[in-house]
């Protein structure tokens, strides 16, 4: 039986379930808009993974959550920006924050996502409140998603991301930081993002909750990462340097400027009854940097794209696909449903992709293309054929004998 939309959208974006892991963690802290977002939104599926780790670990996941999610609310009450874009949004009810702020506020993320979010989020805001609130599914790989979503938005606009760029391939990951500074470029205003050290700020907790050392948290959070990231090309923000990441960032035409969690941050909601443990924590993030960026001219070239398009044919055993523009977030299912409607109609052993007009590959695209190849019985017979040299750079590392 053929997989309706919703199910395909899962299929090539799996990191959702990482999206709403962290809401069921969070719910834990007993804040009031935590809990009723997690009671709105459908968990049943997660709520034992994301409680089946060493209580240690779990605990210091909670606890780091409780700081970046507290972190954000600061961030969007302290900056002077009007709009406020939350990329990627995930379930959290940061619209809440925003939206009693009197800030309007966009919500970017999968379409999986939200499609979901924004039905529980109206559950809990005035009628005054949703004037503020925007949830626009997007691909933050493909600008015009992202600037088609902020259509009538004036003056500066205020970028925060949490938790996104380790998920990324390498080309992908540039393709967002470049989206980013073109929309910084045109609207003005700034970018904050957590994820300089993301994964140092949990390893710092679960050292001072245990006493220990801070592998097993380390080693607990790659690996969960590695369950709903792309593939095994590690980008900078997963493998590299706190110094190589930011010599990346300014190559993509960002001026950097970094803060300390204490600086900003004075109290965690999570452990407002123990205050040592408390202290003790805000005094050991003073080692991580949160950053500030603001966007310089850029050498980047702006990419145009045409729009997507697909066309079928099945003949002597070979399913032929020609694709058209990106094949991404927002057009991979689309791909997806056309080839389960031919495996339900046609019988065929071999597939070919040709690629001649096809320009960018996220991936979402390469998850299709995975999915497509793991279904014959021999996968030496799926073929991407015509690629171009730069989208063969980005296929390469999934698909090397396929092109």
């Amino acid at each position: 039986m053929a997989l309706n939309h919703d199910e395909l959208l899962k299929k090539v974006n799996p990191i959702y379930f990482s999206a709403k892991g962290c809401l069921i963690l969070l719910a834990e802290t007993g804040d009031p808009d935590l809990v009723n977002f997690c009671n709105g939104v459908d968990t049943e599926q997660l709520t034992a993974a994301a409680t089946a780790q060493d209580p240690q670990i779990t605990r210091g996941r909670i606890i780091s959550l409780d700081v970046r999610y507290n972190m954000w609310n600061v961030l969007a009450e302290e900056t002077d920006c009007q709009t406020i874009v939350d990329l990627p949004c995930g379930y959290l009810p940061h619209c809440l924050t925003a939206a009693r702020l009197k800030k309007n506020y966009y919500g970017f993320d999968l379409p999986i996502v939200t499609d979901e979010i924004s039905s529980v989020a109206s559950k809990f805001m005035t009628d005054r409140e949703k004037n503020f609130v925007h949830y626009h599914g997007v691909d933050a790989t493909n600008y015009f998603s992202m600037r088609n979503a902020l259509r009538g938005v004036e003056g500066k606009i205020c970028i925060i991301t949490d938790g996104l760029l380790g998920y990324f391939n390498r080309n992908d990951l540039k393709a967002v930081c470049e989206n980013v500074n073109r929309l910084l470029r045109e609207f003005g205003g700034c970018w904050y993002t957590s994820d300089s050290q993301f994964t140092d700020l949990m390893a710092i907790t679960y050292a001072a909750l245990t006493g220990g050392g801070r592998e097993e948290m380390l080693a607990a959070n790659d690996s969960g990462r590695r369950q709903v990231a792309d593939s095994e090309d590690e980008n900078i923000f997963s493998a590299g340097t706190l110094e190589e990441r930011r010599r990346f960032m300014e190559a993509c035409g960002f001026s950097v400027k970094s803060f300390r969690y204490p600086e900003k941050l004075r109290v965690i909601p999570s452990l407002k009854d123990e205050p040592a443990l408390m202290n003790q924590l805000l005094s050991a993030y003073g080692e991580i940097e949160e950053w500030v960026l603001t966007a310089e001219e850029t050498n980047a070239a702006e990419r145009i794209d045409l729009p997507f398009a697909q066309k079928f044919s099945v003949s002597d055993g070979v399913l032929s696909v020609q694709l058209r523009g990106r094949l991404d977030t927002i057009t991979a299912p689309k791909l997806l449903e056309e080839y389960e409607a031919c495996r339900e109609k046609f019988s065929f052993a071999e597939i070919k992709i040709d690629a001649s007009e096809l320009s960018y590959v996220s991936y979402a695209g390469l998850r299709a293309f995975r999915i497509m190849c793991e279904a014959l019985e021999d996968s030496r017979r799926f073929k991407i054929l015509n690629a171009g040299d730069d989208l063969k750079k980005s296929l390469a590392a999934d698909f090397l004998d396929a092109i």
